[in-house]
């Protein structure tokens, strides 16, 4: 029986776990590692604040017409694979929801729930059992090559000693890996390789035109590894690891992992996304795009501290502000979309693509003008917790679109459940697999989405434009077409139906309409919010209609 007969019968939640878990044991048992073929090998891509609108975005050319902003990813992953559009990550803050991806748990199971401090990024997750309990653990264990390049968490950085971080977590057989103490450098940026500190690739002093050698730093040297020495833009630098890594004589299974820091902004002058040399300017005569909730004209229905971030709408000066960050935000996508290119085609050269899965995510959204907010994250709109996610691999349907509710909690589960492996830990996940081979599968599985931590990120101010989204402590979760939250401190609380209303332009807590929908959300959230392992699987009843 599948998701949506069950979401069609009368079952009882408890039975329907019960039938859950006895055709996850069969998916298991025809998984690749268990039916005697050669066991898959996974790559993971993922960006660093990538807005859900932006992986399919378009530039428009000096002399008319349009291109893909990132053509290798939509080519090859999206349209060579199935996406998740309803894709959602458990917190939208980078290290919460990094730890999910890692740990198949939401950030109030695994420990992890800021970026800083004793349960935030590095400094949290050291100390916390998700440290040896967790997916490149488990596939070590399993006998795959598991290897990580670019951002891990927030704070990898010895601060005792204000240097490079040169601990290895467990897990990892191969580790290059930059290592800062705040937030982001694609120039100038220090690497813990393996162990050892490297430091300062590049000139931390850049300007955006830096006097790099476009041929030294072009799409086509890193497949030419030979002639890009001194090319030291990051995202380049680890596309040409994991380039490395994938050419390695060996028939062990792997599970690669690229966490780009692009299309997030940089710290040092020219402040925001840093595009790669050769992209600088490609974005000139692209208009930002303009949803409906763009500059939102009327936030009454908005919660009032969620009013006050954002008091006014964007005027003339602060359009152009915007325009000019999300330019380069755009371009800074284009070095991202180069190193994806190289990967697949290293894939296929050495005979791996037609055996390997690759997801391609982001850590988080970010907002580009959504409910007049020109820039961050935090808060629970979709512009912050729903990103563009696709994958492609053995079995998986080509060219399709699932829209069942997906977690980052979920990719844990599917890639040990394709790889065979055991997880030593509860996980709150389930695997994604059953939604790729057939796309019309639903259930009523709820997706939380919680922020734990109210202290201020350093990223929050940074972005020269006049809205940054605070950051407020909230509960709150996905299921069909609803979402609800409720900030912790006020009790304000808002209900969406966001198949109505896709943009958020509508609060309906207070319609008269959606009482029972608002009753029904308000009696389910305990249930969501402290589920664990098995309960976070379980279907809710059906929802009531409006």
């Amino acid at each position: 029986m599948t998701g949506k007969a069950f979401q069609d019968t009368g079952i009882s939640p408890a039975v329907h776990f019960v039938l859950a878990t006895v055709f996850v044991g069969i998916a298991l048992l025809a998984a690749p590692g268990f039916a005697g073929a050669a066991r898959p090998n996974f790559v993971v891509i993922q960006t660093d604040d990538q807005n859900s609108r932006t992986a399919k975005a378009t530039l428009r050319k000096y002399l008319g017409g349009r291109v893909p902003i990132m053509p290798n990813t939509v080519g090859e992953i999206f349209r060579g694979g199935t996406e998740f559009p309803n894709y959602y990550v458990s917190s939208p803050v980078c290290a919460p929801s990094r730890a999910s991806l890692l740990t198949g748990q939401y950030p109030k199971n695994n420990g992890l729930v800021a970026n800083f401090g004793e349960e935030g990024g590095w400094s949290g997750w050291r100390n916390l059992p998700a440290n040896e309990t967790n997916l490149p653990v488990a596939l070590q264990e399993a006998g795959y090559r598991t290897s990580h390049f670019g951002k891990f968490l927030n704070g990898y950085w010895q601060t005792e000693n204000n240097q490079v971080e040169t601990t290895v977590p467990p897990g990892w057989n191969n580790w290059f890996t930059t290592s800062f103490d705040s937030q982001t450098l694609h120039y100038g940026y220090q690497v813990n390789d393996n162990g050892l500190g490297r430091t300062r690739f590049g000139n931390p002093l850049y300007t955006a035109t830096s006097g790099l050698d476009p041929k030294r730093c072009s799409a086509e040297s890193l497949l030419r590894q030979s002639i890009a020495n001194g090319c030291h833009y990051q995202a380049d630098v680890m596309s040409r690891a994991a380039v490395r890594e994938i050419r390695r004589n060996s028939d062990q299974p792997f599970y690669l992992q690229i966490d780009y820091e692009g299309p997030h902004g940089d710290v040092r002058p020219p402040m925001g996304p840093q595009p790669a040399t050769r992209h600088v300017g490609s974005t000139a005569w692209t208009p930002p795009q303009q949803p409906p909730n763009f500059n939102e004209e009327d936030m009454s229905d908005k919660s009032p501290e969620v009013q006050e971030a954002a008091p006014n709408r964007m005027g003339f000066v602060g359009f152009q502000r915007f325009k000019y960050y999300y330019l380069r935000y755009l371009a800074s996508l284009r070095a991202i979309d180069d190193g994806v290119g190289a990967i697949i085609e290293t894939l296929r050269q050495t005979g791996r693509l037609e055996n390997t899965y690759i997801f391609f995510l982001s850590d988080n959204g970010v907002f580009l003008g959504e409910h007049r907010f020109y820039q961050g994250k935090f808060l629970p709109y979709d512009g912050a917790t729903r990103v563009a996610m696709a994958v492609r691999g053995p079995g998986v349907t080509p060219g399709g679109r699932s829209a069942e509710l997906a977690s980052n909690v979920d990719v844990a589960p599917t890639i040990l459940q394709l790889a065979g492996a055991n997880a030593s830990w509860q996980i709150d996940g389930r695997s994604l697999r059953p939604f790729w081979r057939d796309t019309s599968l639903r259930t009523r599985r709820a997706t939380g989405i919680a922020y734990s931590r109210s202290t201020v990120d350093p990223e929050v101010g940074r972005a020269g434009v006049s809205a940054v989204a605070p950051s407020l402590n909230y509960r709150g979760f996905r299921v069909g077409p609803y979402k609800y939250f409720r900030f912790d401190l006020s009790g304000q609380e808002e209900l969406y139906d966001l198949r109505r209303d896709p943009w958020e332009l509508r609060n309906r807590i207070n319609s008269p309409e959606y009482i029972q929908v608002r009753q029904y959300m308000r009696a389910f959230l305990p249930a969501v919010d402290n589920c664990t392992g098995n309960s976070c699987r379980a279907p809710l009843p059906p929802w009531p209609e409006p």
